[in-house]
C-alpha cells in the first residue's frame, strides 16, 4: 500500500518505523504499570531490551520454520544459491514466534537477576497488544498478512505494483486493520483492568491469553497469504492459538502462591 518513503535520497521502511513507534509505546506502558507489579522502572526498561531481542529472534526463526517446505520443495534452486536460503528465509516475522521469544527474553532476564517472573506478567500483558496494533498498521502499509478476495463493506484495493504478486488483482478483507482494531480495543481494556483492578500475578497476561488467540484462530479463515504455513486443515497461527489458550485459562484462574516480587532477598537495580 505504501511501504516506504524517501528522504533525502534514502529509502525508510514504514513497517519498520511503525514497528519502532510501537515498541517505544509499550515499553512506556509497561513502565508506567512497573508500580503494579513493584518492580522498578530500571528493571522494567531493562526487561523490555529482553524481550525485544527475543521478539526479534523467535519471530524471524519461526518465519523460517514456516519457510522451510518452500526451501526443501525447491531445494534444486537453493542448493546453488545458499544466501538465498538466508535472504529469503528470514526475510520476514512471525508475530506468534515473536511472542514466545519475548517471553523467553523476560524469563532470561528474570532468572539472570532473580527477580519473579509472575509478577511482570500483569504489566506485560497490556504492553503486548499495543505494540501488536502498531505492528499490524506496518503490516497494512506493507502489503503483508493481506486477507481473503472480498467484496463487501470497507474492502481494501491494494495497489497492483505492489512487491506481493496478484495483491491487487481485486479486493480485500482488512485483517491487517480489523485485528490493529482488536489489538488497540484490548489493549485498553487489560490497561484499565491493570491500572484500576487488582488483579492475580499472572491473571492480566492469562486472559490476553484468551483473547488473542480466539481472535486470531478465527481471524486466519480470512487470511489469503499462504506462506505462513499450513499444517493438515489449520494454519500454523491457528494451531498455536490452541495450544496457548488453555495456558491463557491456567494464568487466568490460577491461585497466588505465596511469593514475593524478588525471588531472592538480593537487591538489584537492574
Amino acid at each position: 500500500m505504501f511501504p516506504a518513503f524517501t528522504i533525502g535520497g534514502f529509502e525508510l521502511p514504514l513497517y519498520g518505523l511503525i514497528s519502532v513507534i510501537g515498541f517505544a509505546f509499550a515499553i512506556a506502558v509497561a513502565c508506567h504499570l512497573s508500580p503494579r507489579c513493584g518492580w522498578p522502572r530500571i528493571d522494567i526498561l531493562f526487561a523490555s531490551f529482553y524481550g525485544i531481542i527475543g521478539l526479534a529472534t523467535g519471530a524471524k526463526l519461526l518465519y523460517f520454520i514456516t519457510y522451510l517446505p518452500n526451501i526443501i520443495n525447491h531445494w534444486d534452486y537453493y542448493k546453488s544459491q545458499p544466501f538465498a536460503i538466508l535472504l529469503y528465509g528470514f526475510s520476514g516475522f512471525v508475530f506468534y514466534g515473536g511472542l514466545l521469544g519475548m517471553f523467553l527474553g523476560v524469563w532470561i532476564y528474570c532468572r539472570q537477576f532473580h527477580m519473579n517472573t509472575y509478577a511482570v506478567m500483569n504489566v506485560a500483558a497490556p504492553a503486548i497488544p499495543v505494540m501488536h496494533a502498531f505492528g499490524r498498521i506496518g503490516c497494512f502499509l506493507g502489503g503483508c498478512c493481506y486477507g481473503i478476495e472480498y467484496h463487501g463493506l470497507f474492502s481494501v484495493q491494494f495497489p497492483n505494483d505492489s512487491d506481493v504478486k496478484g495483491l491487487g488483482d481485486f479486493p480485500r478483507f482488512p485483517t491487517q486493520l480489523a485485528e490493529s482494531l482488536f489489538n488497540f480495543v484490548l489493549f485498553i481494556i487489560l490497561f484499565v483492568y491493570v491500572k484500576k483492578g487488582k488483579p492475580r500475578q499472572g491473571q492480566a497476561l492469562g486472559l490476553y491469553l484468551i483473547a488473542y488467540p480466539i481472535e486470531r484462530f478465527f481471524i486466519e479463515f480470512l487470511r489469503g497469504d499462504a506462506i505462513r504455513g499450513h499444517f493438515l486443515f489449520l494454519s500454523t497461527s491457528q494451531w498455536i492459538s490452541l495450544i496457548l489458550l488453555p495456558i491463557g485459562i491456567y494464568f487466568t484462574f490460577r491461585k497466588d502462591k505465596n511469593v514475593s516480587t524478588k525471588e531472592t532477598s538480593n537487591q538489584t537495580v537492574g
